[in-house]
């Protein structure tokens, strides 16, 4: 391994494959059952009981996404400021699915500044989330 280049890890390459394919099936199931279960209650009587049924649904789904895109900004966040600790990136000891360049001083400081955008970001998408899901269950 050279000072200016990450070479790739094979068996993450792998790994991380696998997780995306388990990933995405599980994905294809939570649809279809949802999809079942979406069909199941619009062949009960009663408008206002789907409705009630839908809204706690989505209010699930929304406080879940919420405090999926928390811990999303917080990862951010903290890989922000380990950057500005050691001022390189990727961080020492990180192994990558592709050869990856490793950035020191100005170029790390610029990647530390895009993740915190990042964190600001997806946090206020975090709490407007939290708060139409806070909508639902009223």
């Amino acid at each position: 391994m050279t000072d200016d280049m990450l070479h790739a890890d094979p068996r993450l390459r792998r790994l991380t494959v696998f997780a995306l394919m388990v990933g995405g099936l599980l994905a294809l199931i939570a649809m279809v059952l949802f999809q079942r279960w979406l069909n199941s209650i619009g062949g009960t009587p009663g408008t206002d009981l789907m409705i009630l049924r839908l809204r706690g649904m989505i209010g699930i789904a929304l406080t879940a996404s919420a405090v999926c895109l928390a811990l999303l900004a917080g990862y951010a966040a903290h890989k922000a400021s380990s950057i500005k600790a050691v001022e390189q990136w990727p961080l020492p000891g990180t192994r990558v699915i592709r050869d990856t360049p490793i950035r020191r001083g100005e170029a790390a400081h610029r990647i530390e500044r895009q993740l915190n955008i990042v964190a600001v970001t997806v946090l206020v998408l975090a709490f407007a989330t939290g708060a139409v899901s806070w909508q639902m269950f009223n």
